[in-house]
């Protein structure tokens, strides 16, 4: 959540979307209610219904994707896509 406050909460050029990983409605929206998440969650019957599910987890939960506004990848795995967010502020300054 820290990393979500200072790196996209007040950036505009980036959205978060929490893709649901579980196997009902009700328990994704009791999870994502119970974290608080301040974002998006996709449940898993829109995940079904959308082109998101080219950007499910890769047995890894939870697993980061980064697309441009034309939904081609640009990094993936926390650790590259915060980087990658980290590397956008300083080139704003």
């Amino acid at each position: 959540m820290e990393k979500y406050n200072s790196l996209i909460a007040d950036n505009g050029n980036v959205t978060l979307i929490h893709i649901s990983q579980d196997s009902s409605e009700d328990a994704a929206e009791k999870w994502a209610a119970a974290e608080s998440f301040p974002w998006l969650s996709i449940l898993p019957g829109d995940v079904k219904r959308s082109d998101l599910q080219s950007y499910r987890t890769r047995n890894v939960v939870p697993f980061y994707t980064m697309v441009d506004g034309n939904g081609k990848e640009i990094a993936s795995g926390s650790s590259s896509i915060f980087s990658k967010l980290a590397s956008m502020e300083k080139s704003k300054e």
